[in-house]
């Protein structure tokens, strides 16, 4: 592209300049024109008394089909298109009418793409996806074209604004959706921690109660070794022990 800048920046008259876009149609590597249409030498073709026809045909390449090609070609005298012209223009459409529908039937494709048969067709949008310009898969028994990524084109300046509004409405979209998250994921801390502090108290709650179980254990083993003193040194025989012991004595 920058080679195409220069030699337009050197050029001195309108067949210079029409020359340049021509070949810049025929490159088979370049598929956006905006620098072009923006460069001053490009501009002073649309400011002729009457617009030469190669600029309108360098719009119709940055954000036309070749429908629009078709319907408007003869009435504006727009030159024929070469071999290579008319496949780079029938990938830009093809391009645009993804950009428009994830899901393209072979019927419409094939009548957009003026192509002859349904081969023709399929041919012309792996080329497309070869290039880069698409990625798609083709489903021959459905008969048609699932749209997985496409480029964009070039914009026209009228409809950066739309753009700008349709940007800032997706903008405002990602807040609310970023706020639901971040209210779930606050509820999902608080849920979190309200579960700790359950586990701990539980926890707590069991030690002591294993403490008092244990307490309690203990003063039941010496009651019962206090109750076996007890009924050891009350027994009749060891009283009568004690008795002979004490008469001896005397």
């Amino acid at each position: 592209m920058d080679a195409y800048l220069s030699t337009l920046h050197t050029a001195t008259t309108v067949l210079e300049v029409t020359q340049v876009i021509q070949r810049l149609l025929e490159d088979e590597g370049i598929y956006h024109f905006g620098r072009v249409l923006d460069s001053p030498k490009a501009r002073e073709l649309a400011t002729l008394e009457q617009p030469d026809v190669y600029w309108r045909l360098l719009e119709l390449f940055s954000f036309g089909t070749l429908s629009e090609y078709k319907a408007i070609a003869v009435a504006a005298q727009l030159p024929e298109l070469s071999e290579r012209q008319l496949e780079k223009l029938k990938h830009l459409s093809l391009v645009s009418l993804a950009s428009a529908s994830k899901v393209l039937p072979y019927d419409d494709l094939i009548r957009e793409l003026d192509c002859a048969h349904e081969q023709q067709m399929e041919d012309l949008v792996i080329d497309t996806i070869y290039k880069g310009l698409l990625s798609a898969k083709l489903d021959q028994q459905r008969r048609l074209i699932e749209v997985e990524f496409v480029v964009g084109r070039d914009v026209r300046r009228e409809d950066l604004q739309a753009i700008y509004e349709s940007l800032d409405q997706w903008s405002v979209l990602c807040e609310k959706e970023l706020d639901t998250l971040t209210d779930g994921v606050n509820t999902a801390e608080r849920e979190s921690v309200s579960k700790r502090t359950r586990e701990r108290e539980f926890t707590f709650a069991l030690q002591d109660l294993r403490m008092a179980y244990a307490a309690h254990a203990s003063m039941g083993d010496d009651a019962d070794s206090l109750a076996r003193y007890d009924s050891q040194y009350t027994s009749s025989e060891y009283q009568r022990e004690e008795r002979r012991a004490g008469a001896g004595d005397m």
